[in-house]
């Protein structure tokens, strides 16, 4: 809330607290820490996050749409900055660089360090499938996002809340929009010690994959869908290749139905992996290549399990048939 209310000078601004069932209700945190001007708190039974963000969502009246998770950051001039950016141009989405910081001492004090850049696109389909960046950066125009929400592809599930923002970033993706980059670190991810549900990466791999095959199952095959189905199918692909070695074979075999149903046309190389990749692949095949890169670069999964196989069955199990 801090970073809100830095960001806020010189913005009209609503902000929407939804509280997803927490033991102690937010609005009480809210008042001892002095955080009630501008603020509406809707409290409501635990339903996990992507249900949390589309409370939030229609409650919403603002011409731009910023969603924020209670560890999550922003730079006192990503309001101004990425909304001034969307009014020049008529853009339906702007989104910026990121930076990191551990959340220990005071606001003042933090040590904010800057990560790579991101690559700069126009494209909406470009953007919500292969750039995906944090979901607190990305700054919608509200009427964009609510027609994706409203006419989604496929509906929202709690089988997804584990990765949210890509259920709001594939059902956007097909819809024509333009977008800016506006450069900077002015999206911040605030890191903890303790362990969170995205110290899980089995379960955001497993919430991914149920989003991508919802995706394939609902995104129709015409031409006007032809290239955002082919990057979902190339990420689906491009995430099979960074899996260990030894990870679920199931899992394994799922992602490559989802490339295969999407993009499995050997024409496209370039988008797959590197000039080293591309050569080997021409020569023996996609998935035989990547078979081979992935024995050559990828570490055995035992040295960063963090789940039971028999957790890992149990979540695969809960997901609709491919």
């Amino acid at each position: 809330m801090e970073s809100i209310r830095r960001a806020s000078a010189g913005v009209s601004l609503e902000i929407i607290v939804v509280d997803d069932g927490s033991d102690v209700p937010v609005a009480d945190d809210l008042a001892r820490l002095g955080y009630t001007e501008n603020v509406r708190v809707i409290r409501q039974p635990n339903q996990g996050l992507l249900f949390a963000r589309l409370t939030g969502f229609a409650a919403a009246t603002g011409r731009y749409t910023l969603f924020l998770d209670s560890d999550d950051l922003i730079a006192p001039e990503k309001l101004r900055s990425q909304i001034r950016a969307m009014e020049v141009g008529g853009y339906a989405i702007s989104y910026s660089d990121t930076a990191h910081c551990q959340l220990t001492g005071d606001y003042d004090q933090l040590a904010i360090a800057p990560d790579a850049p991101e690559r700069s696109t126009a494209d909406a389909a470009d953007f919500c499938i292969n750039i995906q960046p944090a979901p607190h950066s990305p700054i919608f125009r509200t009427d964009y996002l609510r027609d994706a929400v409203n006419r989604a592809f496929f509906p929202p599930s709690p089988l997804y809340n584990a990765v949210a923002e890509i259920w709001f970033y594939h059902n956007a993706a097909p819809r024509p929009g333009r977008v800016v980059h506006v450069p900077g670190a002015l999206t911040i991810a605030g890191v903890h010690s303790a362990v969170r549900l995205t110290n899980h990466w089995e379960r955001l791999a497993v919430a991914s994959l149920a989003v991508m095959e919802a995706f394939a199952r609902t995104v129709p095959a015409t031409p006007e869908h032809a290239r955002v189905r082919r990057f979902v199918g190339e990420k689906a692909f491009r995430s099979w290749r960074r899996l260990p070695r030894g990870f679920s074979p199931p899992y394994n075999a799922r992602l490559l139905a989802v490339w295969s149903q999407l993009a499995g046309d050997s024409r496209y190389h370039a988008h797959l992996g590197g000039p080293a990749f591309q050569r080997v692949s021409r020569l023996l095949g996609p998935v035989s290549a990547g078979r081979l890169f992935r024995r050559w670069q990828n570490g055995p999964y035992a040295s960063i399990r963090t789940i039971e196989d028999e957790k890992m069955h149990a979540l695969l199990n809960s997901l609709p048939a491919p």
